[in-house]
């Protein structure tokens, strides 16, 4: 008999396929990425903390092993003996079941809190939650409000985090009351989908990628054929207009089909192989550089706890950089990188033990007074850069120096002054490396991509990395590096273009 969890009714609420390869096709779902597991452990940790807000409540899922029935059973029981607070409550019904974060009584009524480890509540939030109350109800067990504790985006942290004050508790009871008949609807609709025991026929459409993309696109997409409409640069509706319409590779555009200019070169260089170069404008764009030139790159963390005094949750917080020094020609001279120990980041630490200070005093060491600092999408480097300056006033000006000799790689590629068909509908430096030299790239790399690199020192930071952390010490400092090295390669080609 199928039985719907809340994560499996919310799979279904996306695509009744989706939910049938989550039950029926699970070869086909491809393994947990480390940044997945980050996002998992890092939900893990805002779990823990968010009960600290509604203390001395008992765990129903404590030592179960996997035996969902036993914390059915005990949330029944301690409801029934009054227990006030219960954590990872639990709930059954014919075909259904939900494990709720907290479970809470307060001045005789039944509170249902769900926390999420975002700053507002996503309409995805309440098909989750609409979900829970639909279980809880006909369990016999009716909340009189459901809440959703999502994280506060002004909380600041000054000291020890204080969880009732990182926490925004938000009453949801009406939005989740008005999707009743629909929950109850579609959990009878997915049901019998599952008793009939057939894959549904389900076109692809943008539910693939709402509220989140689907673990299956490589299966249901892959009819598509290699240049496809939804690789067309920044579509903005035209990909699926053109699909709909029966259109499927970029070689069988129209002719006539609107398209703007940056469109119009991909789907030229797709059909006859044509690159596209406006040598004034990229030669205007080179004039300002100065040497020695720095190609510089930031990765960064945005942790959901904040990690440092002064902070917000989210906030990027600068954790490691790679630095290449080259002369006018991308002759690379020197090569400086920083990576701190990830035991350096933590609350309430004196100015010279903050590792955000060391960096800012070791670009001091590594970037010349003069010569200009590039960077590829310059903006998210500026943004980091004046945030140390709001972090370490005395040392704004210096900062502020630094901002004002950037000049930014992704411009040209951006505004398509150079175009080779091999970049596709991206400017991303990941689809312009591989054109413009395709023996250079990133594959060779055990970490290789920013998302990872985010992901892995975090882990590192809360305690929960087991690898070996030398040799990923030194993975992270090999990816970094490429990053900067890659600008260097990319600057060489438009330097030999003009």
């Amino acid at each position: 008999m199928p039985n719907l969890s809340k994560s499996r009714f919310v799979s279904g609420a996306q695509c009744e396929k989706k939910l049938y390869f989550d039950i029926n096709r699970k070869d086909l779902k491809p393994p947990v990425s480390s940044q997945q597991q980050a996002l998992f452990d890092a939900g893990n940790l805002i779990g823990q903390l968010a009960q600290q807000v509604f203390q001395g409540g008992l765990d129903a899922t404590t030592e179960m092993n996997g035996n969902w029935s036993l914390a059915i059973d005990r949330t029944k029981s301690w409801i029934q003996k009054g227990q006030q607070t219960i954590y990872e409550a639990a709930f059954s019904i014919p075909n259904g079941f939900a494990a709720l974060d907290i479970l809470h009584h307060q001045d005789g009524e039944r509170w249902a809190i769900e926390v999420k480890s975002s700053t507002s509540v996503k309409q995805y939030h309440l098909t989750d939650a609409a979900y829970q109350y639909f279980v809880m109800q006909t369990a016999g067990f009716q909340p009189d409000r459901f809440f959703l504790m999502h994280i506060n985006k002004q909380y600041v942290r000054s000291g020890d985090v204080v969880p009732s004050e990182l926490f925004h508790l938000e009453d949801i009871t009406s939005l989740v009351l008005e999707k009743q008949a629909w929950v109850k609807a579609t959990h009878q609709q997915l049901i019998q989908m599952l008793e009939q025991g057939a894959e549904p026929q389900i076109n692809i459409g943008p539910h693939c990628n709402s509220p989140f993309a689907c673990d299956y696109q490589h299966h249901c997409w892959k009819h598509l054929p290699e240049n496809n409409v939804f690789d067309l640069y920044s579509p903005r509706g035209k990909d699926w207009e053109l699909h709909n319409a029966g259109i499927l590779s970029l070689d069988d555009i129209p002719i006539d089909f609107p398209l703007n200019h940056r469109q119009q070169l991909q789907v030229q260089g797709a059909k006859h192989q044509l690159s596209f170069m406006d040598d004034a404008s990229i030669r205007d764009f080179m004039a300002p550089f100065e040497a020695p030139l720095h190609f510089f790159d930031f990765e960064t963390l945005n942790p959901t706890i904040p990690l440092f005094d002064g902070t917000r949750p989210f906030q990027q917080i600068p954790f490691q950089y790679s630095l290449h020094v080259t002369d006018i020609q991308g002759n690379i001279q020197q090569h400086f990188e920083f990576l701190p120990d990830p035991s350096a980041f933590k609350s309430g630490l004196s100015m010279a033990d903050d590792p955000r200070y060391q960096l800012i005093q070791q670009l001091k060491s590594n970037i010349a007074p003069t010569g200009s600092i590039v960077a590829y999408n310059a903006s998210f480097e500026i943004s980091r850069l004046k945030e140390l300056a709001a972090s370490f006033p005395d040392e704004a000006a210096y900062l502020q120096s630094l901002i004002d000799r950037f000049v930014d790689l992704l411009i040209p590629f951006k505004n398509a002054w150079y175009y080779l068909p091999e970049m596709g509908g991206s400017a991303s430096i990941k689809s312009v490396l591989p054109a413009i030299d395709p023996q250079f790239s990133y594959a060779d790399l055990k970490v290789n991509n920013g998302g990872d690199a985010s992901s892995i020192y975090l882990a590192a930071i809360n305690g929960v990395f087991q690898e070996d952390w030398s040799l990923t010490r030194e993975a992270l400092l090999r990816y970094c590096e490429r990053d900067s090295e890659v600008m260097v390669v990319v600057y060489r080609a438009l330097k030999e273009r003009i």
